[in-house]
């Protein structure tokens, strides 16, 4: 990535996670502030000991869920903070459980789960960090490709991230010309502390640095065909690509 992201200031809920993570490395070694959120003061204070000094950017941690329900409350805390920003990146989700049987064994409490993990959060997290970003500035929503094929050992991962996607697109479309570019990056497997450490690793999935730097050509508006609001990252070697959505 080429982009130079000195003295933007871009809010990343989900930076402690494991793509979160490589994201934060990746937009703090092209100079950008960057907000790390997050709802743990320890995970927190990790992230920042692991990251040490990262290129040029500065890292701010800032405890807070933007996944409750008052997100006007979290929109007006993070604003008397922070101000208008350049940027956001949304990381969050939970993966729940795999489905013992067929899409027809799931109870309603682990639907209900799902939906409020995954769905309702990423929902919530809109509504709090959209109002924040700049006119010209952009949002990035990271998706994982269950929101697109059939995913038989955790459908409802599949179904929660499919309906996230549809908003995305939805709220791209409604803020177009008025509000920031809204984006959906659908993201191949991404190589993770968290998998490595149980033996879990292949080195042709796509690294979290790689993720944040398809997310900086984003949030600057230098990835190819960047007025189109759903972008896919799928593996290291084809990079970027777009579906339109006019096609």
């Amino acid at each position: 990535m080429n982009e130079d992201l000195h003295g933007r200031t871009v809010l990343l809920a989900g930076a402690t996670g494991g793509v979160g993570e490589g994201t934060t490395r990746s937009l703090l070694a092209h100079g950008a502030r960057v907000v790390a959120i997050g709802r743990d003061e320890e995970r927190l204070a990790g992230l920042a000991d692991r990251l040490g000094d990262t290129g040029t950017g500065e890292l701010v941690l800032h405890r807070t869920d933007v996944t409750a329900a008052d997100s006007s409350a979290v929109t007006r805390e993070l604003r008397a903070a922070f101000g208008t920003v350049d940027g956001a990146v949304i990381s969050i989700g939970t993966p729940g459980g795999r489905t013992r049987g067929s899409v027809l064994d799931i109870t309603d409490a682990h639907w209900a789960e799902m939906v409020e993990g995954n769905q309702t959060a990423g929902f919530r997290a809109l509504r709090a960090l959209v109002p924040l970003v700049a006119p010209d500035g952009a949002v990035v929503n990271l998706l994982g490709a269950s929101a697109e094929i059939p995913f038989p050992g955790n459908p409802l991962m599949g179904a929660t991230n499919a309906a996230l996607r549809s908003l995305v697109q939805t709220l791209a479309v409604q803020l177009s010309g008025s509000g920031p570019r809204v984006y959906g990056l659908v993201l191949g497997v991404v190589r993770t502390r968290a998998r490595q450490s149980v033996g879990i690793d292949d080195p042709r999935w796509l690294t979290g640095e790689q993720v944040g730097d398809a997310v900086g050509e984003l949030l600057t508006a230098g990835a190819p065909e960047s007025d189109e609001p759903l972008h896919h990252l799928i593996d290291p070697v084809t990079g970027l690509t777009v579906r339109s959505s006019r096609s």
